[in-house]
């Protein structure tokens, strides 16, 4: 009895689906129309050099403190560095600048520990009077390994993943090299362990956080803790 009940409903099923075809064959084809897309695929800070746009990353937090994210103190450093006109020049867009936030500056072994021998920033300092305590050789070395003479997103310029790629900063000659390395999933990792550098670059490397912000003089991405090539 049970192989008889079997043997119908594969019978019934095969019935409804030759009515279900013969129908379906009488159905009309959709008409055509045209796909009215509404995403904006403008890069939104085109129209902004590197240092114009650094300059809108002042937002405090919620508590009205500076904001780790955001970018107080490498506005303050560029000013008292001198170079302004590095991250405001037109003159190429062969340009990545390695965007330091706040939090590339604070804390044990970061920008301004390096730049004053302390990382203890008294109550109320701004930023712009603990930049004023800055070695501003040492501060301006930082500044110029960070900025890349060549312009580098994750495709076509890094085009293999887990390769290292060398390239050069505004710092001339093998002190300047910096590697960048992309993994398979479009995450950089810069002066990786596997980099062909110095263990004082490899043994400070860095993830980049925020990727790809396409300014008219180059191209940005966003660290929080500086990266070299030699001990600063």
């Amino acid at each position: 009895m049970k192989t008889i009940k079997l043997i119908t409903f594969k019978g019934t099923i095969t019935m409804l689906a030759m009515c279900m075809l013969l129908v379906g064959c009488d159905l009309e084809l959709n008409t055509g129309y045209d796909f009215d897309a509404e995403l904006d695929l403008v890069d939104p800070f085109e129209n902004l050099t590197a240092w114009e746009w650094i300059q809108t990353r002042t937002t405090l937090n919620e508590e009205g403190n500076l904001s780790g994210e955001e970018m107080n103190y490498l506005i303050e450093a560029i000013k008292v560095a001198g170079m302004i006109d590095e991250y405001n020049q037109t003159v190429t867009t062969d340009r990545t600048y390695l965007l330091l936030n706040n939090n590339a500056f604070t804390g044990g072994g970061d920008i301004i520990q390096i730049v004053t021998g302390s990382s203890d920033v008294p109550d109320g300092e701004t930023p712009a009077q603990t930049m004023a305590r800055a070695d501003l050789d040492k501060l301006r070395t930082i500044l110029n390994y960070h900025i890349v003479t060549t312009y580098i997103n994750q495709v076509p310029v890094l085009f293999k993943f887990n390769v290292n790629y060398l390239f050069q900063t505004l710092i001339p000659g093998e002190d300047g090299l910096i590697a960048f390395r992309r993994d398979n999933r479009y995450r950089i990792d810069i002066n990786h362990s596997t980099a062909p550098l110095p263990s004082s670059a490899t043994s400070q490397g860095e993830r980049i956080r925020n990727y790809n912000y396409v300014f008219k003089n180059g191209i940005g991405h966003i660290i929080q803790d500086p990266v070299r090539n030699k001990p600063y």
